[in-house]
């Protein structure tokens, strides 16, 4: 029975809500839907790699360099980082929508196209469980959702990896990061992040955000997590931008 009224409900679904193309927000073609993105995009996008920080994951110009120049002098509590697309064109408003604009079906072609590219990365890391980048509550309640969390949902029903959102939680609203200097996203998230379960039974994790700039925001939550007893603390972002 339940499977008849699934197989009614979902080709309605399909015609109420359309797929859309994650970068214009067009309606794809049944050719397209597999990919997630339009004909015209899917030559526009830009996805990480080959030449990458072999740290933080971000693209950078010169082939010789193992890291970008943040990480050669910064010290990173994570391990090392992965993201999917460069934060670039069209993917920037892609992510305004995923943010702000109810778009979370997008989640589920960045958790594909994340499975295909670091798949491999996350089975030979034995990474235990997804820990999304926690929003502060009241914001995330106004919002009503966590874009970070949707995206760990997402790839764990791609890896089979269960998502944890309760290890950690965001202590207060900090200020847009996207107009301040280093210096001053490291005050502007202090204290920001604290432990909700003492007891942390997993050795190894991915934090997962949907942006990563300068990687403050992924530091920091990842030495909370490691003051709760876990060893090793991966990362993986939707987008990045390129770094020197």
């Amino acid at each position: 029975m339940y499977l008849h009224i699934k197989g009614i409900i979902a080709p309605l679904l399909g015609v109420l809500y359309p797929k859309r193309c994650v970068a214009c927000d067009k309606v794809l073609l049944k050719i397209e839907k597999e990919m997630g993105f339009c004909a015209s995009c899917s030559t526009k996008v830009k996805l990480v790699g080959p030449v990458v920080c072999m740290k933080c994951g971000a693209p950078i110009a010169d082939a010789r360099e193992e890291f970008c120049k943040d990480c050669k002098k910064t010290s990173r509590a994570f391990v090392q980082s992965k993201a999917i697309y460069q934060y670039t064109g069209d993917m920037k408003d892609a992510m305004y929508r995923f943010k702000y604009g109810n778009r979370r079906c997008y989640a589920r072609t960045f958790a594909a196209h994340g499975l295909h590219y670091y798949g491999s990365w996350i089975r030979e890391k034995g990474i235990e469980a997804i820990v999304p980048v926690p929003m502060y509550k009241p914001k995330e309640k106004s919002r009503g959702y966590n874009q970070a969390t949707v995206f760990a949902q997402a790839l764990s029903e791609v890896t089979g990896i269960p998502v944890e959102d309760k290890i950690v939680q965001r202590e207060k609203d900090t200020e847009a990061m996207k107009q301040l200097n280093a210096l001053k996203r490291k005050k502007n998230l202090l204290k920001a992040f604290s432990l909700r379960k003492n007891d942390v039974q997993f050795r190894k994790v991915l934090l997962v955000d949907d942006i990563y700039t300068t990687g403050t925001t992924m530091d920091e939550v990842a030495k909370v997590l490691k003051q709760g007893g876990i060893d090793q603390v991966y990362g993986m972002s939707v987008c990045i931008g390129e770094m020197q």
